[in-house]
């Protein structure tokens, strides 16, 4: 038998990879959709030829590897391009996920993704995990691991769906505005009725 998939979502610097690791660190077996999306844009032949074909070669390197800030400067700018780009990379990412399900023996998963509710994969959990942060702690956040411009924070916020759509779609909210020990708590608390 399948375990129950548990959505962990949240807008960027809302801190789902904390939470992740903390659930991780608990036992619970967690993928990370994000992270197998960057995994097959790099490494996976199929999928690079696939986006080359949609998007031709201005997303590759000179040595032909993915350059991922350009694949992204040209499909995020464009709801069009980012619905293409989706296309490709959801129906891969989700075969992976089921690959990896396959092998798990939990009575519970968690399932982290940046995008989990505008790409329809909540449809797909037994149930959601919301983190909300106020947007000014969010960028804070962002801006510390030195990664991101402010700007390229509130390009990426532009394309999520905002925290009231993120309320509704949620059967568990974390806030994520305290410490670093408060949101264990909420974790450790959660974990247990989950």
């Amino acid at each position: 038998m399948k375990p129950h998939l548990i959505g962990l979502t949240g807008g960027i610097g809302s801190g789902k990879s904390t939470v992740a690791t903390m659930f991780s660190g608990f036992g619970v077996p967690v993928l990370d959709l994000d992270q197998v999306g960057r995994r097959l844009a790099t490494t996976d032949d199929e999928c690079l030829s696939q986006l080359v074909a949609a998007f031709g070669k201005r997303i590759l390197q000179a040595d032909g590897s993915l350059d991922r800030k350009a694949l992204a400067m040209h499909c995020f700018s464009d709801a069009d391009e980012t619905a293409r780009l989706n296309a490709i990379m959801h129906p891969l990412i989700w075969c992976q996920e089921e690959q990896w399900l396959n092998q798990q023996q939990s009575d519970y998963v968690i399932i982290e993704a940046s995008v989990l509710l505008e790409s329809g994969g909540a449809k797909r959990m037994n149930a959601v995990i919301v983190l909300l942060a106020d947007e000014s702690i969010r960028l804070q956040r962002v801006l510390a691991r030195g990664h991101q411009s402010e700007l390229e924070f509130r390009s990426i916020l532009a394309r999520q769906c905002d925290d009231s759509m993120r309320m509704q779609m949620a059967d568990y909210i974390i806030e994520n505005n305290g410490s670093l020990e408060q949101l264990r708590q909420h974790v450790l608390t959660l974990q247990g009725s989950l």
